[in-house]
C-alpha cells in the first residue's frame, strides 16, 4: 500500500481555471505545495511523482516542464562542482504578467487576499500547537513557524526560504520566538515587519538580535515619573 502525503495543499484559482494545464499539471502543482510545508520547497524528483502519480517518469518531466513555463514552479538546481546534487522546486501562487482565463472572466487574486481551495491530501502526521512559542535543536525555522502561527502559503515559504538565506535558520527561529513573546496575534505579516528590520539594521547573528531585542524591551519599560512634593501649608495664609 502506497503511502502518501499529509500536508496541505493549496490549489489558487490561477492554477484550477488556467485551461492551459492538464489536469495532473494541476493536481502536480498541489502536491508541490504539500511537499513545500517543511522547507519552503519540494526536493522530491520525478521518479518520486511517477511511482506516486503511476505514470513514466518522462511524463512527470514534461509535467514540471510545463509548470516552469507557465510561471507556477521556479526550478533551482543545487550542484556540488559539476554534479547536481538536488533539485528544489518553488512554488509560485500568482504568477506574474500572466493572463488567466477563468470562468467568470475576472482577475484573480492571490491566496493571501482571497480564500483558496485547500486539499487534506495527506507525510505529516504532527498536529500543529500554536501555544507553544519556544524552538528546540530539532526545529528549523519552517517547523517552528508551523508550531507557533501554523501552516505557511507556498508564497510566504518561498520568502521565509528567502530571509533564510540572507540572515541564517537560527536568525529567523530568534524572530519567530521574539514574535510569540511579543503578541497573541502571531502572523506572517508580523513577522515579516521583524525580519525586514532586521535586514535594514544588518542583524545577521544571533547575538545581534538578542541585543535589539533587549533594546526593544527597555524601551517598552514605563519611565517611572517624577513625584511632585507638596508644598508646607503657608504659615502667611493659616494653613490654608
Amino acid at each position: 500500500m502506497k503511502e502518501y502525503p499529509n500536508y496541505y495543499s493549496i490549489t489558487p484559482a490561477t492554477v484550477r481555471y488556467d485551461n492551459r494545464l492538464k489536469p495532473n499539471e494541476k493536481l502536480l502543482f498541489g502536491e508541490i505545495t504539500a511537499l513545500s510545508n517543511i522547507k519552503g520547497y519540494c526536493y522530491s524528483t520525478n521518479k518520486y511523482f511517477s511511482k506516486l502519480y503511476d505514470v513514466a517518469t518522462p511524463t512527470v518531466s514534461k509535467w514540471i516542464n510545463h509548470l516552469k513555463e507557465l510561471g507556477y514552479i521556479k526550478v533551482e538546481m543545487i550542484k556540488e562542482g559539476k554534479e547536481i546534487k538536488e533539485r528544489h522546486l518553488f512554488p509560485v501562487v500568482d504568477p506574474i504578467n500572466k493572463k488567466i482565463n477563468t470562468p467568470i472572466n475576472e482577475k484573480v487574486n492571490s491566496p493571501i487576499n482571497k480564500k483558496v481551495k485547500e486539499n487534506n491530501t495527506s507525510i505529516n502526521n504532527t498536529r500543529i500547537n500554536k501555544s507553544s512559542s519556544t524552538a528546540t535543536t530539532d526545529q528549523n525555522a519552517f517547523e517552528l513557524y508551523q508550531i507557533v502561527v501554523g501552516i505557511l502559503t507556498p508564497m510566504q515559504s518561498q520568502n521565509l526560504s528567502e530571509y533564510i538565506r540572507e540572515l541564517s535558520d537560527d536568525v529567523v527561529k530568534f524572530a519567530i520566538n521574539a514574535m510569540a513573546n511579543q503578541t497573541e496575534q502571531r502572523s506572517f505579516n508580523y513577522l515579516n515587519r521583524i525580519l525586514m528590520k532586521y535586514e535594514q539594521l544588518g542583524i545577521n547573528t544571533v547575538e545581534k538580535a538578542e541585543a535589539l531585542e533587549k533594546e526593544h524591551q527597555a524601551k517598552k519599560k514605563p519611565k517611572k515619573k517624577a513625584v511632585k512634593r507638596q508644598s508646607k501649608p503657608s504659615e502667611e495664609w493659616g494653613g490654608w
